[in-house]
């Protein structure tokens, strides 16, 4: 089983507020120069700052990346869109319905499907990692649901930058659908084979 979207880097919230304040203005964020090494980085169980509510007049909450089920130990940290999309969306029904949100982040890592590398820390083989960012943004805006406290990243099939490395891909926004993802017509924003992407190999 391969795990989609496992890691991405956080934008503090301070910060996020100021982006917010730039959307709200129009205004494009400011580089901050090499986030990778800078910012905190987030994975399933972290508490990250996402955005709620219309884009015109969004909000930050801080909540745990990841729903907490009943049948297995860890948290669900994925939800497919296709499944929740879906007539059996299950346990991702409501939230997709009446819980949508933004999470804001400086680029997301996919292990490759395959391809390997001896860790200098085991001395076993570790699959190759890639780090994901936009072009003409800093920002990386994704799509994800929530619930009671905790959120989950919405994933899809992944485009042509993303399929040769993984199986999977977060529905990464535009600046532009923010508003159609969070209160429009969510559906639409499933096919993201038209976004571009930059990777570079951890």
């Amino acid at each position: 089983m391969q795990l989609m979207c496992a890691h991405f880097i956080i934008i503090p919230q301070d910060e996020l507020e100021r982006i917010i304040a730039d959307i709200r203005n129009a205004l494009k964020a400011e580089r901050h120069g090499d986030a990778a090494a800078s910012y905190e980085h987030a994975y399933p169980k972290t508490q990250v700052p996402v955005l709620v509510g219309r884009n015109n007049n969004c909000k930050i909450e801080v909540m745990r990346w990841g729903y907490q089920v009943p049948w297995q130990k860890n948290v669900l940290f994925n939800a497919k869109m296709e499944t929740a999309l879906g007539s059996k969306s299950g346990m991702w029904d409501d939230s997709i319905q009446y819980r949508r949100c933004v999470v804001p982040s400086f680029g997301f890592y996919e292990s490759h499907k395959k391809d390997t590398h001896t860790s200098p820390r085991t001395g076993r083989p570790v699959k190759d990692r890639y780090f994901f960012r936009c072009p003409d943004s800093e920002i990386v805006w994704m799509a994800g649901v929530f619930a009671e406290g905790c959120f989950s990243v919405m994933t899809t099939a992944p485009n042509r930058w993303v399929g040769n490395i993984h199986a999977r891909m977060p529905v990464v926004l535009r600046p532009g659908e923010l508003d159609i993802w969070l209160c429009g017509d969510y559906p639409i924003l499933a096919n993201r084979s038209d976004i571009e992407l930059f990777f570079t190999r951890v």
